[in-house]
């Protein structure tokens, strides 16, 4: 046989083994919201936080009224939306190419599963860092929890999970409450 045949016979080999298969696709019909939330109802009532948009917008949050909260981990486009008027945008935008990464990773981590929730601390409240998720179109995002801490820790099993809250925890600018009761 010559080098010709055997390079037709191998090459749908090389070429397949050539192809990065993600675990997840990236396509365009999936919407992604990355937040950072701190609540502590101890001592006084607590909430702010920021959202980040895929347009890398950000929404700074400091005790707004009439907060809709997310039941069984939906909460309807409207009540979102209505969520983000109560926020303030910042005049800067992130990167495109940070979004477009942490919107890759985000599209994995949200198939990951959680760990058992620990209680570790007492009055401390809750760092929350999670995102939500929807097809375009959809009426319902879905809220996907990739770590939270401070009086209970539970984190997202996935390395896509633990690189988006570190981007998050990098922009918030704080580490906040240690990574080691994990």
């Amino acid at each position: 046989m010559n080098k010709f045949k055997i390079l037709l016979l191998v090459f749908p080999f090389l070429i397949s083994a050539a192809c990065i298969h993600d675990d997840v696709a990236v396509d365009d019909d999936i919407v992604v919201f990355f937040q950072f939330e701190y609540v502590n109802h101890a001592w006084g009532f607590q909430h702010n936080g920021f959202i980040i948009d895929q347009q890398g917008n950000v929404y700074d949050y400091e005790k707004p009224d009439d907060w809709v909260w997310p039941e069984n981990n939906e909460i309807s486009t409207s009540a979102f939306e209505s969520n983000l008027s109560k926020a303030e945008g910042r005049l800067a935008q992130l990167d495109g190419s940070d979004i477009k990464e942490m919107t890759k990773l985000a599209k994995q981590a949200r198939y990951g599963d959680l760990t058992e929730q620990k209680s570790v601390m007492a009055d401390a409240g809750a760092e929350v860092y999670a995102i939500y998720t929807a097809t375009v179109g959809d009426n319902i995002l879905t809220r996907h929890l990739l770590q939270q801490r401070g009086d209970v820790y539970q984190k997202n099993k996935t390395s896509a999970s633990d690189e988006i809250t570190e981007w998050l925890i990098d922009f918030r600018g704080t580490d906040g409450f240690p990574d080691d009761n994990f």
